[in-house]
């Protein structure tokens, strides 16, 4: 019985109306009296608890002098319960939603995330690309992944998963503009993905890149750098959705996208 009455209230009825539910199914029918005998609640809470009961339709009223109270079939007051369950989910959820995408949650912290690791940053960049629904703005990393490949086998896989998932991403009708840092590297980009815009921006300083940059339909950006680990090198990256942080990152894109040298094959 316990357990019954816990069930009816995770699915919306107080525990005085589930034990006034439970006891109208067991005993068939009867009157607020037998009601708060059968059920044990207080007498004074008997009357309003069958008034919401019968409001759901869950029981039956007959008229008669006292007024007899009935229980409908189980399996229709389920019906009904999870009927009122799910309107319910249904208007918290809109109402959730108005709340979550109202001007006053726009002001929020911006937030950066740090990610560590070849794997996991690798794992981000693919995640993060999938993500693209119009645009992905790009930066190869200065010098190219080429000279860690020696290093790391895994990134030569990563450069051929990462050319498969740009080139459905075109394919899906997303723009995908890169810049690059090396001639060669631009040549091996082109080669892989052929359809993207490609652009040469040329660097007086070989430290001034160590890393690359994704801008995802100017909402969330990842940059990942290289940084020095003993005797090797790691990678690392960050990531935010926060708009402050996207939109200087864009505005430092689009001006290199502009002085950059224009790709013709």
């Amino acid at each position: 019985m316990f357990s019954l009455i816990d069930s009816l209230k995770n699915l919306g009825l107080t525990e005085y109306e589930a034990k006034v539910f439970v006891a109208l199914n067991r005993y068939g029918s009867g009157t607020a009296t037998d009601l708060h005998m059968f059920s044990g609640i207080p007498r004074p809470a008997v009357y309003g608890v069958l008034k919401k009961l019968a409001e759901r339709g869950l029981i039956e009223v007959q008229h008669t002098k006292p007024m007899r109270y009935k229980c409908i079939c189980p399996q229709e007051a389920i019906e009904k319960i999870k009927k009122d369950f799910e309107q319910e989910t249904e208007l918290a959820l809109e109402k959730l939603e108005e709340v979550y995408s109202s001007e006053d949650n726009e002001i929020q912290e911006e937030v950066v995330w740090t990610i560590n690791g070849l794997k996991n940053v690798t794992d981000r960049i693919i995640q993060v690309i999938c993500n693209a629904r119009s645009e992905i703005i790009a930066e190869t990393p200065h010098p190219g992944f080429r000279d860690l490949e020696n290093m790391y086998p895994l990134v030569e896989k990563h450069h051929q998963e990462l050319a498969e998932v740009l080139n459905r991403k075109i394919s899906e009708g997303v723009k995908v503009r890169i810049i690059v840092y090396s001639p060669a590297e631009l040549q091996d980009i082109a080669k892989q993905i052929p359809a993207a815009e490609l652009r040469l921006y040329t660097l007086k300083d070989e430290e001034f890149r160590k890393g690359g940059v994704i801008l995802v339909d100017s909402s969330e950006v990842l940059i990942n750098l290289r940084k020095d680990a003993g005797s090797r090198e790691e990678l690392a990256a960050i990531w935010s959705n926060g708009k402050e942080f996207v939109f200087f990152v864009k505005h430092l894109l689009e001006a290199e996208w502009e002085v950059a040298q224009i790709y013709l094959d």
